[in-house]
């Protein structure tokens, strides 16, 4: 694209997110920023094109600061400059994800009040009668709308403190909760995950393939163009053409949750012997348990000192992080807090706890969320004043490094995207052969977790697994879907009358 026009001065770099793009492109203006398939955005591009996204929300859309705007779309070229762009001019950018089921993506909608929605040509039919918003085509018109917009009175930066993003999750509720970050949360944020990863530096080329509707994705996508370096956007993951692009020499960084790492090492033995072209300053793994054993075998694989791990949640993004040359004396540690932040383990009553012991696992940091959208209930229950309840339980040995043990509630981590069974049970529990219902997570080697549900049959009534699955599928997003159907007389309960989900699991975790 043309950036005739366009005259970018250090009056536009503040403290909002699209500045780390305005001083990157004051610095290295002709530097690649973002890569798409065969499209190549330079520093000075990607700006301009922010810039041109922010004056078509302030002056030919009307949106205005505190309105919200919607990006209903897998991973493409304007993802991130729509995010950068519209929180430029004031406008919140809510991100539900394109694999939400149509009644989750209408919940997430009417409580964000989105008043645009930003969708590609094959999403459209999903938004038909769900929003009031306007909808408008990434397909069919948008570049020309961009094109239309003139660089001549340029937006300058949003007030730092203000909401730039609402990504959403299910959290300890099971009911969409819209996380509002601000500005400076985050780019406090992607400076400190490039001092502890040391692979997001203006010399890093990162591959993203995450989704970025959620925080793992577009934290690191974004942390890479904010400090400088160049970002490399797939749609989706696919592990061979990873191979290939990690076997290629130009990518130097890459977020993977466990299970990308799985597919990858299960490829045909002429493809991983592609791995001499590797250049990896840094693998970042994050978003589901990692097992030992698959972890010695990524070790293996990608060569000694390039995996770091981490643990955060989207309130507040990355809260700790294991360098590689500390593995080997913290096994099964995700590492001590990141700079700025504070970590903490209590028990129930909120007292500390002993170094070993477990607990309730608390985070403090200066990029913490500004709470839920339009759920104080939600915010109050996760908050005791500077301080996130996290809905972990973990421990912190005596040199201050957390290991996390279990989810304080029954959420489950499958592939790096965080589920509640609740939200499956009542799904089918609406079946009208379904009495009852018990949704849990069971290992697996692939994906950390999968689900698996047991269910009582109401008398008189059958069904086949094949039938409960086809039924889920047309009420949940896939990810959502039990795996594994197992039919019982009752559910196994305690003399209080509740289930013992840790037992059910226990036993199908057997079988």
């Amino acid at each position: 694209m043309s950036t005739l026009g366009f005259r970018l001065t250090q009056d536009l770099v503040g403290a909002d997110i699209a500045s780390g793009v305005m001083a990157g492109a004051l610095r290295h203006p002709d530097k690649a920023a973002l890569l798409f398939e065969d499209r190549r955005l330079s520093f000075m591009q990607l700006a301009a094109r922010i810039q041109q996204v922010a004056a078509l929300a302030r002056d030919e859309l009307g949106l205005r600061p505190g309105d919200c705007a919607a990006i209903y779309a897998p991973n493409c070229l304007p993802y991130i400059e729509l995010v950068a762009g519209l929180s430029r001019a004031g406008v919140m950018v809510a991100t539900p994800t394109h694999r939400a089921a149509p009644e989750e993506l209408r919940q997430i909608l009417e409580n964000c009040q989105a008043k645009v929605v930003f969708c590609p040509d094959d999403l459209l039919e999903n938004l038909a009668g769900r929003t009031t918003a306007s909808v408008l085509s990434l397909d069919t018109g948008y570049e020309e709308m961009l094109a239309r917009q003139s660089l001549s009175e340029l937006v300058p930066p949003a007030d730092r403190e203000a909401t730039f993003c609402i990504p959403y999750t299910s959290g300890t509720t099971g009911e969409p909760k819209g996380v509002m970050l601000s500005h400076h949360c985050r780019a406090f944020l992607f400076e400190a995950m490039a001092h502890h990863f040391r692979c997001l530096g203006p010399d890093d080329q990162h591959l993203c393939f995450a989704p970025l509707a959620h925080g793992g994705g577009y934290g690191f996508a974004m942390a890479s163009v904010f400090n400088g370096g160049t970002l490399e956007l797939l749609a989706a993951f696919d592990p061979a053409h990873v191979m290939a692009r990690l076997a290629s020499g130009e990518v130097t960084s890459v977020f993977m949750v466990p299970t990308h790492i799985h597919q990858i090492l299960a490829l045909p033995a002429d493809q991983l012997a592609r791995r001499s072209g590797f250049r990896l300053n840094g693998i970042v793994v994050n978003a589901a348990p990692f097992a030992q054993t698959l972890r010695r075998k990524a070790v293996e694989f990608f060569g000694d000192g390039i995996i770091h791990e981490c643990y955060g949640c989207t309130e507040v993004g990355i809260a700790t992080a294991l360098a590689p040359e500390l593995v080997a004396d913290k096994v099964g540690s995700v590492g001590p807090a990141i700079r700025g932040t504070e970590i903490a383990v209590r028990r129930e009553d909120r007292s500390a706890a002993d170094p070993d012991e477990i607990g309730d696992v608390w985070v403090k940091s200066p990029t913490l969320f500004n709470g839920y959208c339009r759920n104080e209930t939600a915010t109050d229950e996760a908050l005791d004043g500077p301080w996130l309840l996290t809905g972990d339980m973990g421990a912190m040995d005596q040199d201050g490094f957390l290991s996390i043990m279990d989810r304080r509630k029954d959420m489950v981590i499958s592939g790096g995207i965080n589920i509640y069974p609740r939200e499956i049970e009542e799904v089918l529990l609406r079946h009208d052969s379904v009495a009852e219902a018990a949704v849990v997570g069971v290992p697996d080697e692939k994906w950390g977790e999968c689900l698996a549900a047991v269910i009582v049959p109401r008398p008189g009534k059958t069904a086949t697994p094949d039938e409960i699955i086809a039924y889920c599928r047309q009420h949940l997003g896939g990810y959502k879907v039990p795996r594994n159907i197992t039919f019982a007389h009752e559910l196994l309960r305690n003399p209080a009358g509740k289930v013992m989900k840790r037992t059910i699991r226990e036993q199908l975790s057997n079988v």
